[in-house]
């Protein structure tokens, strides 16, 4: 476990330690959990003492992809289908329902696509229904379905979390080019607003989060940096985002968490520590975000102290 953790704030909360307490094995899921932002919270979470697996999902995914971690274990399976999302429920059924009955504590959805970057003139209603089925429809049902397992197993065990990862493209309008995504993601932020409203007056057994991640070094950059200034006129925004990582010391894998650069990606671990507050430092009222129109923002200077360490703080001053 990362022992620079012991100077976060949070650890150290109420919060946490009410997510601490009910210590029976449970599992996670974490799809797009291949690579980015996904495989950087799988690795996270498999650090959590309680957690005994945590299931990285994947269309594409292999055993090598997660060879680093004993606890995380290569699913392959399709959540913008049927079929797929039935494989993960299979699965999560067999380690839950099993001798030793489990808990689903996590459910992150971090799969998504922002393909096509072209013109809102050019883009196909196939265009729009594929995004919309990767970036919302799948996540939605894959929670729907998880439901059931993801309940505290009796009056003692705390409610599952669903987080979802979001972008900034889902409010407002997004740079030209991106409209598939923004319009995606946008329904995929209401489908959090909604499954929220509604878990929590059904009991509040699943809680459901969500944030925004910010800018960062994923393989989904590399696709916005391939696209022509044609269908992206501020491509040239996002390559010299790019540029200026590479030459920071902080491009490389976060060690400790620390504020998200300015005007430069920001990396996967270092999103992964900001999932990691939210998702054990945070009261279930908190973690949900009811009363807020928006959701978390990394870039929150505000909720900084809550998970970036004193000593980190004061470098960056």
């Amino acid at each position: 476990v990362v022992p620079i953790i012991t100077t976060m704030s949070f650890v150290t909360s109420a919060a946490h330690s009410t997510a601490m307490a009910d210590a029976r094995p449970a599992i996670a899921i974490v799809t797009g959990g291949k690579s980015g932002i996904g495989k950087a919270i799988a690795d996270k979470i498999a650090t959590f003492s309680f957690i005994e697996q945590v299931l990285a999902v994947s269309r594409s995914i292999k055993d090598d992809d997660v060879a680093d971690s004993p606890k995380i274990l290569a699913l392959t399976a399709d959540v913008s289908t049927e079929k797929g999302r039935q494989v993960i429920v299979d699965k999560v059924n067999r380690l839950c329902r099993g001798d030793e009955k489990k808990q689903l504590r996590y459910l992150v959805h971090s799969a998504g696509t922002i393909d096509p970057i072209k013109p809102a003139l050019k883009v196909q209603p196939e265009d729009l229904r594929r995004a919309m089925v990767i970036n919302c429809e799948g996540p939605f049902f894959l929670s729907t379905a998880l439901y059931p397992y993801m309940q505290p197993l009796d009056d003692d065990g705390v409610p599952g979390r669903i987080l979802h990862v979001s972008s900034g493209a889902a409010h407002g309008a997004p740079p030209s080019g991106w409209s598939v995504y923004g319009i995606s993601k946008a329904a995929f932020f209401q489908s959090y607003k909604v499954l929220e409203r509604e878990f929590r007056e059904a009991g509040g057994k699943v809680v459901v989060g969500s944030f925004k991640p910010g800018v960062v070094n994923t393989e989904m950059q590399g696709t916005i940096r391939e696209a022509p200034e044609s269908a992206m006129p501020n491509v040239g925004n996002f390559i010299s985002m790019k540029k200026k990582a590479d030459a920071s010391a902080s491009a490389s894998a976060a060690t400790k968490a620390r504020p998200p650069p300015k005007g430069a990606l920001d990396t996967p671990e270092n999103v992964a520590f900001f999932a990691e507050y939210l998702l054990t430092g945070t009261t279930d009222e908190e973690f949900a975000n009811k009363d807020v129109l928006n959701e978390y923002d990394i870039r929150d200077a505000e909720l900084y102290p809550k998970w970036i360490s004193a000593e980190v703080l004061a470098e960056s001053e």
